[in-house]
């Protein structure tokens, strides 16, 4: 079975052309076929150590660390990787040490800041220009592309995507070429820049079906089948999905064959036919197990446990989350047990043993707490690593110009030695009040950089869980509400009581998505997304809720000022649902006199101390909300009523 080339990370390297032919398919199986990428390995593997050839024992630890990764085996890719340096730096081959070194700082995302794995790879860029190694130059450009498109850097991110084209062109690496062409592509494609995007993928796609690169093919596919599922275009999606399941069962990409299965399979899902999402799904399931594609499988169980919870079979649900736990390991933490643990709970409070719900409930908090402070300390880290690095900077080039100043007043005539000292003391004050204000200056920056780079990147995160629970779990769950209503059951009493629960369920879901980014702001403005949410708190929790927010329409808030201010009413409302045992709330918007607006917020509960709230070690929500009222140019006053807790916030109209 022919399997084409994905991606010649050996091309040009001396003593490995006589592999060639077991190379390429060894790379077409890395991430399609482990079964068959794992058989061919031993094969090379045997010939290696028959050969003592350590070039390409070099390459073939790359190939292995590669395979890690995909796997999502970071630690084993990280020693694999480092024994590829290790070799390669024996034998003397630079180019295949570069390779290594890339690869390998993928594998610290969760070790390092993205602006660290940037800096690492710059390195590797100039010391494969400075050699001339084109191939890693490319490698270490898209690299940084995506590192930087990671720290919503677009604008620079799309500059070296734009380089990378330019010098792949001027190399004729094609592949590498339609490789750059779909992740430029993927980033227009998260911006909403859906017709550029769409051309990017095309052009990929070009280059595939020119130089016969089925790999290039199916990633061009299968991304233009998501954009012809956005624009609605139901028809061509399906098209384009059949053609890349073709690609992955005529040349054995068991990945795109896995893949075209569950894009068939929402397919299906949107245009309400049940049975047959239902049925692409386990066919899914089953080509993840025999295809060794364990990192999706924890995923598809969580999709079955759903099913089974919507048709009482509880015993058969926590069947399903031993096995998500038994895959676990092959996953993102992040995406597999946060809602592990919340099915767990969901299932033993349905099943009533309500001890187990409670335990469960509590690990679904701390991992929940978990993800949040590892997050935060990313993003601090993250600011801290860049102001340290401009700050060594700074002093490197103060210390330059002491020196040059030094050895000027060596070379000046002794007569007007003190004149010198002078203008030298002078010029020494003046750089130490430079520096001075430079640093007030940069603090200020790096505060206020640290406080919007904070809130956008919860924001984001928030806006990605809720677009998970939309397109995930929620449309899980109407596969199966749909799926329901096709099962012929006499009894109308239980099938109404099931088809309840259906909808019990899709509105929590659809309640928790709107409470991370409630899609009322964009739609409808600042005003009912609050009145939508104060009364998603009464229905939920039974208290009194009352609103006066008229004046709010007098008011025009950019989007992202709109969110900063509904997450600050959010946190005031948490605060006073979770800790004050408070019956009742109420939330009223003033204008000013000087036309400024003022919420008053109060409840009855059992009040707060304030300096208690802003010396607490752990009190993450009073600071979110000052640093929210900071970029907002605001305030807020806490006042202490005789029972209750009252505070108000107070918002400039020129924001």
């Amino acid at each position: 079975m022919t399997v084409l080339s994905k991606a010649q990370i050996y091309r040009g390297i001396q003593g490995l052309n006589r592999y060639r032919t077991e190379l390429d398919s060894l790379d077409g199986f890395l991430k399609s076929n482990p079964k068959e990428f794992k058989r061919l390995f031993d094969e090379l593997e045997t010939v290696q150590m028959a050969n003592k050839d350590k070039t390409l024992k070099a390459i073939l630890h790359v190939f292995q660390g590669s395979f890690h990764y995909y796997s999502n085996r970071m630690n084993a890719a990280s020693v694999s990787f480092d024994k590829a340096m290790a070799v390669s730096r024996e034998i003397g081959n630079d180019q295949i040490f570069r390779t290594a070194k890339i690869r390998k700082i993928f594998t610290d995302e969760y070790k390092k800041t993205k602006y660290q794995m940037a800096k690492e790879m710059e390195e590797i860029y100039v010391d494969s220009y400075n050699k001339r190694d084109t191939i890693n130059m490319l490698y270490s450009l898209n690299g940084l592309g995506i590192f930087y498109g990671d720290m919503d850097s677009v604008s620079l991110s799309l500059k070296i995507f734009y380089e990378a084209l330019q010098l792949a062109d001027r190399s004729e690496n094609m592949y590498e070429k339609g490789f750059i062409l779909n992740n430029l592509g993927l980033i227009k494609y998260d911006l909403g820049a859906l017709d550029s995007a769409y051309s990017d993928f095309s052009q990929c796609l070009k280059i595939g079906l020119k130089y016969k690169n089925v790999s290039l093919e199916g990633i061009a596919r299968q991304n233009l089948g998501l954009y012809y599922m956005r624009i609605d275009s139901v028809g061509k999606a399906r098209e384009e999905y059949h053609k890349v399941l073709k690609i992955g069962r005529e040349f054995g990409y068991t990945l795109y064959e896995l893949s075209s299965m569950t894009n068939l399979a929402t397919l299906e899902m949107s245009e309400g036919n049940a049975e047959a999402s239902d049925s692409l799904g386990e066919m899914a399931l089953k080509i993840a197990k025999e295809g060794g594609i364990l990192y999706s499988v924890a995923n598809i169980y969580l999709g079955r446990t759903y099913y089974k919870m919507q048709t009482n079979k509880y015993d058969e649900a926590l069947q399903m989350l031993d096995s998500v736990l038994a895959y676990a390991e092959y996953a993102p933490y992040s995406e597999v047990m946060p809602p592990y643990y919340h099915l767990r709970y969901r299932v033993y409070e349905e099943k009533g043993d309500y001890k187990k719900a409670f335990e469960y409930y509590k690990e679904k908090v701390a991992v929940d707490d978990s993800l949040d402070k590892i997050g935060d300390s990313k993003l601090l880290a993250e600011l801290q690593f860049r102001y340290d690095d401009e700050k060594k900077e700074r002093i490197r080039s103060i210390e330059e110009n002491k020196l040059k100043l030094q050895i000027k007043q060596g070379e000046v005539d002794m007569a007007t030695f003190r004149q010198k000292v002078i203008i030298l003391i002078a010029v020494f004050l003046a750089i130490i009040f430079l520096i001075v204000i430079l640093y007030f200056k940069l603090k200020q920056k790096s505060d206020n950089l640290f406080s919007y780079t904070i809130a956008n990147k919860l924001e984001e995160e928030r806006g990605r869980i809720a677009r998970d629970l939309h397109d995930g779990l929620g449309q899980s769950l109407i596969i199966l509400k749909n799926k329901f209503h096709h099962l012929k059951v006499s009894d109308d009493k239980s099938i109404q009581q099931l088809d309840d629960n259906f909808s019990e369920v899709i509105e929590e879901v659809r309640s928790i998505s709107r409470s991370l980014i409630p899609p009322e702001l964009r739609r409808l403005g600042l005003k009912q997304a609050i009145v939508s949410m104060m009364e998603d708190i009464e229905k939920s929790t039974g208290m009194i809720v009352t609103t006066e927010l008229d004046v709010l329409s007098d008011f025009k808030f950019e989007e992202h000022q709109s969110i900063r201010i509904y997450r600050i009413i959010q946190e005031l409302c948490t605060n006073s649902v979770k800790h004050s045992g408070a019956t009742s709330i109420k939330l009223e918007a003033i204008k000013g006199e000087e036309g400024n607006l003022l919420f008053v917020f109060q409840d009855n509960g059992s009040g707060l101390d304030l300096e208690k709230w802003k010396s607490a070690r752990n009190s993450v929500g009073f600071k979110s909300i000052q640093q929210r009222l900071k970029y907002l140019n605001g305030s807020i006053k806490v006042e202490k009523p005789k029972t209750g807790f009252k505070v108000e916030v107070n918002i400039p109209a020129a924001l």
